[in-house]
């Protein structure tokens, strides 16, 4: 279906220029005539330089939740935008930041009353994870600093968030491997061994958690970070049961619980967050982005429980 041509886009002159953008996972020095260039966007479609209308199944990049082109949004942003565009956090407290750090709170499990804001999602995880090193030092843990993840899990691309990513790709090219943390098996199911149920692979690998846990040495264990969902890492579900078994283990050995709902919050999953309402669980910390801005803004942010406050 085509549509009419955004005004003064002229695809041969865009595509020179974007000769010197540096797009992900393409040669540096073979520029690709091949890519399409995308001009607009209007709901759940965007239209291509040529006027082709193009569904956007993947959401931008699992962001776009409520749609491309809302006025309203546009209208709301402009509208902050002339009233008051930046001021230091360091200084000075906003009623935006107030406001929206109230509505997360509400709608949060549990009691994750506490919102630190960030630019996206991989701040946020950086974030989360230096915020654990951060509260064992002033509970006089200083060597309690390990973070525990899973294979072929993505939390981001700064560098501790990388770091704490399983997906080995991207550690072969990147360097990204750190002492201080470690990784278990990621919970897909049609990976599990041949013949075994599915309540027997949960176990196995909440038993492989505890394992990992005793290893580094639960004093010296921070936080266990995970999506609810493995996003780039397959969309991948869990067997039923696992965030539960897991969350209580660390209960156990005092190991905080980080939920990275970057992808799945804010109605991927149809709810404000897939902690709770879809797994049962109400984690220590919970990251997010993307949906909270529907990506018409960059905006992150780490919701933390009153009980590491």
């Amino acid at each position: 279906m085509k549509s009419q041509i955004t005004p003064g886009f002229d695809l041969p002159a865009i595509r020179r220029m974007d000769t010197h953008v540096v797009h992900p996972w393409e040669s540096f020095d073979q520029p690709n005539p091949s890519r399409t260039i995308i001009g607009s966007g209007k709901g759940v479609y965007v239209y291509d330089g040529q006027g082709n209308r193009l569904l956007d199944g993947p959401s931008g990049m699992w962001c776009v939740n409520v749609g491309h082109g809302r006025p309203e949004i546009a209208e709301a942003i402009s509208r902050q935008a002339l009233e008051l565009s930046y001021i230091s956090p360091w200084s000075h407290p906003t009623a935006p930041a107030a406001r929206l750090a109230e509505r997360l709170a509400a709608v949060s499990p549990g009691d994750l009353d506490h919102v630190f804001f960030t630019t996206g999602g991989s701040t946020a995880v950086d974030s989360a994870l230096r915020f654990c090193m951060f509260y064992n030092n002033v509970q006089g843990r200083p060597e309690k600093k390990h973070i525990i993840s899973r294979q072929d899990a993505y939390h981001g691309s700064t560098h501790l968030a990388a770091a704490a990513s399983g997906k080995s790709r991207d550690k072969n090219w990147l360097d990204t491997a750190l002492d201080q943390v470690h990784f278990v098996s990621s919970p897909n199911p049609y990976r599990r061994p041949e013949n075994m149920a599915e309540a027997a692979f949960c176990q196995k690998l909440v038993d492989e958690l505890e394992a990992k846990i005793l290893e580094i040495g639960p004093e010296r264990v921070a936080a266990f970070i995970a999506e609810p969902v493995l996003a780039s890492g397959g969309v991948i579900v869990p067997p039923e049961g696992y965030h539960a078994a897991c969350q209580e283990l660390c209960r156990r050995y005092d190991v905080i619980t980080i939920s990275d709902e970057v992808v799945t919050g804010f109605g991927r999953l149809g709810h404000w967050f897939a902690s709770e309402s879809e797994f049962g669980i109400v984690p220590d910390i919970i990251t997010c982005a993307k949906g909270i801005t529907s990506g018409y803004v960059p905006l992150g942010a780490v919701l933390i429980s009153d009980r590491l406050v």
